[in-house]
């Protein structure tokens, strides 16, 4: 079979599954079982969809049954989880493996050091990271990328220029990916994992840090935009590590993670609100307890904290205000979630759609035989465009309460909140023909008042837009390139229905 035949049969299978999802009202956050990896070890650390449904996973990724052999850092998986044969997987020594970044058409991938794909997951020859005499990665922990497809990296930088030499923690770089030192990199006496940006310019900082710039700070701090220190952000986590941070309109900040208010404080924290000023906002739980049953030995004798609570959280905000937590745990506040919770925007815990469900344990093994670590650990959550969210990470097995799946692995689809609406099936709608090439119709029994029809491709972008007055309406698909789209009506702020079609020219 060509690639430009199997690439046909897996859009029309993707859209006769997507279709059928849209048909019939789903339960949001349930599993949708049509999604389905054949990953067998080690970890997905990120995603991200492609303008033609497929979608993009980095990590270390292997699917034989050898853990040291066949490791690919970046696959391209087709739109029903299954592995796009036609895609040549990228190496460990090609880079990729960590976080990818959309930028225009193009992703940025974070690996020993920083990489860009084009829209295809394939690797831009236009992006080369510099690697010489005067500048060496020690470690990439984290980047943010500019409007321009500029970069700030942080981690730990070897510079070697007439007026920058030494090691350093904070360096901006081109789109190009040549070194800028128009902009004066900054540093440390310590290593910088995480950086988030807010809307005034500034960046929130996270590492093991206790100078910068030759000035006394905490290990989470925030600096201006040029990597000044701002000294009015006086974190109230001294110690520790922020995995995730959010920054709301009105300048608190959530952060999720593990970290004290002092080293010597018997008590972790894994999930905190702070005021615009670093300090604790006291109307948030910031004392939630999460816990992870331990499954070996502590890590070092009498370990400061309790080994149960040695985890690391992340989180993610979603538009209503509720928040959801995962990462490596059991256990919020005493209710048993599994690797994912949802919270209320205080942080306290909801009777939520997950109940007590969540991922299975995978045993990780290096090849000796003997189990190295156990994971069950989401670590990304995506909500895409068309109402679905993924979430990946280390695990195998999923049970959504409904349905438990134990070939779940590493990356699962779950239905969003605005998948398998109600009044679809009061709509009777239907699209035809799909797939299509030149025009496709839609078929209302009955036509909403003031109804649009939206056609969005996979990453969300509007590409038509039409007034909905009769029970057909015909749009005209030329211009579009070949993929799969969400066609949805919408009446006002309401989203009416949701169905895919596929563009096949």
């Amino acid at each position: 079979m060509t690639n430009a035949n199997a690439q046909k049969r897996y859009l029309i299978a993707a859209a006769l599954f997507a279709g059928a999802a849209a048909i019939c009202a789903q339960v949001p956050w349930q599993l949708d079982p049509t999604f389905r990896t054949q990953i067998n070890t080690e970890n997905v650390n990120s995603l991200a969809l492609l303008p033609n449904g497929q979608i993009l996973i980095s990590g270390r990724i292997n699917y034989t049954n050898s853990p040291l052999d066949d490791n690919w850092s970046t696959m391209r998986l087709n739109a029903d989880g299954s592995r796009d044969d036609s895609f040549p997987p990228w190496p460990l020594s090609a880079g990729g493996g960590g976080k990818i970044v959309p930028w225009n058409d193009k992703f940025y991938i974070r690996s020993v050091s920083m990489v860009r794909a084009l829209n295809n997951g394939l690797r831009d020859a236009q992006f080369t990271m510099a690697n010489d005499q005067f500048f060496d990665v020690l470690q990439l922990e984290d980047f943010f990328v500019y409007p321009d497809g500029s970069l700030v990296i942080v981690g730990g930088f070897d510079l070697h220029y007439p007026d920058h030499d030494g090691v350093y923690n904070m360096v901006w770089v081109t789109n190009t990916g040549a070194i800028d030192l128009s902009r004066p990199p900054r540093k440390g006496n310590g290593d910088v994992t995480m950086i988030q940006p807010q809307t005034d310019g500034k960046f929130i900082l996270s590492g093991g840090i206790t100078y910068w710039e030759g000035e006394p700070t905490g290990n989470t701090f925030r600096v201006d935009a040029d990597g000044t220190l701002d000294p009015t952000f006086q974190a109230a986590i001294t110690w520790g590590l922020v995995l995730s941070a959010t920054v709301l309109d009105d300048g608190r900040i959530l952060a999720s993670g593990l970290f004290k208010t002092e080293f010597s404080s018997p008590d972790s924290l894994h999930f905190v609100r702070l005021m615009p000023n670093g300090s604790l906002d006291p109307t948030f739980n910031n004392d939630m307890e999460v816990v992870q049953p331990p499954w070996g030995p502590p890590l070092w004798p009498n370990m400061p904290i309790s080994w149960g609570q040695f985890t690391f959280v992340r989180h993610k905000r979603l538009p209503d205000g509720r928040i959801v937590l995962f990462g490596q745990y059991q256990t919020i506040d005493g209710h048993l979630k599994r690797g994912l919770g949802l919270l209320d925007e205080d942080g306290y815990w909801l009777e939520d759609p997950f109940g007590s469900a969540g991922c299975g344990e995978y045993a990780y093994s290096g090849g000796t035989g003997a189990i190295d670590f156990i994971y069950n650990n989401v670590v990304g959550l995506l909500e895409a465009p068309d109402g679905y969210i993924f979430i990946w990470g280390a695990y195998k097995g999923y049970d959504d309460g409904t349905t438990n799946d134990p070939t779940q692995a590493f990356v699962s689809r779950l239905y969003g909140l605005n998948v398998g609406v109600r009044e679809h099936e009061q709509l009777r709608m239907r699209v035809y023909p799909n797939p299509a090439s030149a025009t496709t119709t839609m078929e209302l029994e009955q036509v909403p008042h003031g109804a649009v029809v939206l056609l969005r491709d996979a990453l969300g972008r509007e590409v038509l837009r039409q007034r909905v007055s009769d029970h057909y309406t015909t749009l005209q698909l030329q211009t579009l390139a070949d993929g799969i789209y969400s066609m949805q009506l919408v009446v006002g702020d309401t989203l009416m229905a949701n169905p895919k079609i596929v563009v096949q020219h």
